[in-house]
C-alpha cells in the first residue's frame, strides 16, 4: 500500500477516535446535564472526569467506554504513522512510535475496562499517568521534529496536535480554551473540556489528510516522469 493510501487510513482512525471522544463528551454535557436531578453535585465534579478514572468515580452513561475504545483507535493509528509518513531515523523513530501508542493503548485500556468495570481499574495511579503522559508528549514532539520535510510537513504538525490529546492538552483545554468558550471557570470541570482535547485529534486526522493528498501528488509525478523517460 503506498504512504498515500496510509496516511488515509491513519486519518480515518483519528477521525474515528475524535467522533468517539465527542460522543463520550456529549454523553456528559448533553445526555446526562439535560436530565440531571442529584441536587447534592453537580455533572461538572471531578467524581465524572472519564479522561483517567481513579477514585472516587462514576461512570456517566457510557462516556468512559465510548472514551477509551477512541483511545484505541488512537494508538493503532499512532502504530501505523511510519508507513504513513517515515522519519528521518527509522530506528529510533519506530521504538518513539510503538512507545507512544503503547501509552494511548495503555490510557484506552484503563478508561474502557474501568467503564465496563462500573469503577477504576487497577491501572487508576494518577502519578502513573502523569508520568506516562509526561512521555507521550515528549514523544509525540520528536516525531514532529522528525518528520519536518518538505514532503512529510503535514504528518509533523499531526504529531503536535496530538500534544492537545496529552495531559499539558488537556490542562490548556481545562483552564483556557474552555472557560474562553463557555464564558467562565468552573470550580471543578469547565463545560465541553472533553471536546476541545477531542478537537486536537479531529485536526491531526485533517493534516494527515493532506498528507495523503501531498503523498499522491508526489507519486503522480515521479510516474509523469517515469513515462517522459
Amino acid at each position: 500500500m503506498t504512504s498515500a493510501r496510509w496516511s488515509l487510513v491513519v486519518a480515518g482512525l483519528w477521525l474515528a477516535s475524535a467522533g468517539l471522544q465527542v460522543a463520550a463528551s456529549l454523553e456528559r454535557w448533553v445526555v446526562a446535564a439535560g436530565s440531571w436531578t442529584r441536587d447534592q453535585v453537580s455533572i461538572k465534579d471531578h467524581r465524572f472526569d472519564y479522561s483517567w478514572p481513579a477514585d472516587p468515580w462514576e461512570n456517566v452513561g457510557a462516556a468512559a467506554q465510548l472514551h477509551g475504545a477512541g483511545l484505541l483507535l488512537l494508538a493503532i493509528g499512532l502504530l501505523l504513522l511510519p508507513r504513513a509518513a517515515a522519519g528521518r531515523n527509522p530506528g529510533l523513530d519506530g521504538v518513539a512510535v510503538i512507545v507512544i501508542a503503547a501509552l494511548a493503548g495503555f490510557d484506552g485500556i484503563h478508561v474502557l475496562a474501568s467503564g465496563l468495570l462500573g469503577f477504576p481499574s487497577p491501572l487508576q495511579y494518577l502519578p502513573v499517568q502523569l508520568l506516562l503522559t509526561g512521555v507521550s508528549a515528549i514523544g509525540l514532539v520528536y516525531l514532529a521534529a522528525e518528520r519536518f520535510t518538505s514532503t512529510t510537513w503535514p504528518a509533523a504538525i499531526a504529531c503536535l496536535l496530538l500534544v492537545g490529546s496529552t495531559m499539558p492538552g488537556l490542562l490548556v483545554a481545562a483552564f483556557v480554551i474552555a472557560p474562553a468558550v463557555v464564558g467562565y471557570q468552573s470550580f471543578d470541570t469547565t463545560p465541553w473540556t472533553e471536546t476541545i482535547v477531542a478537537a486536537w485529534t479531529a485536526l491531526a486526522a485533517v493534516a494527515m489528510l493532506v498528507a495523503a493528498g501531498l503523498s499522491a501528488r508526489k507519486a503522480s509525478i515521479g510516474r509523469r516522469r517515469t513515462n517522459q523517460r
